[in-house]
């Protein structure tokens, strides 16, 4: 199931810089029906939006975000 636009939102604004270029310039945002992604604003590097749920049974039902530098 995708992430809502709200839940890529809130992880765009949750990153306070980019992983490659440490710019704090911000992020836009992007989603199709199967991916989603954000861009940073400075240097155009994209990462691509996961929602990963734990293995065990301790934080069932939980969710965070994953991202990954996309190249």
């Amino acid at each position: 199931m995708p992430l809502s636009l709200d839940e890529i939102d809130a992880f765009a604004r949750s990153l306070k810089n980019c992983p490659k270029c440490g710019s704090s310039e911000g992020f836009w945002v992007a989603a199709n029906r199967e991916k989603s992604y954000v861009q940073c604003k400075y240097c155009g590097a994209i990462l691509e939006v996961y929602e990963v749920f734990p293995g065990s049974e301790k934080g069932k039902g939980s969710k965070s975000f994953f991202r990954r530098l996309k190249q």
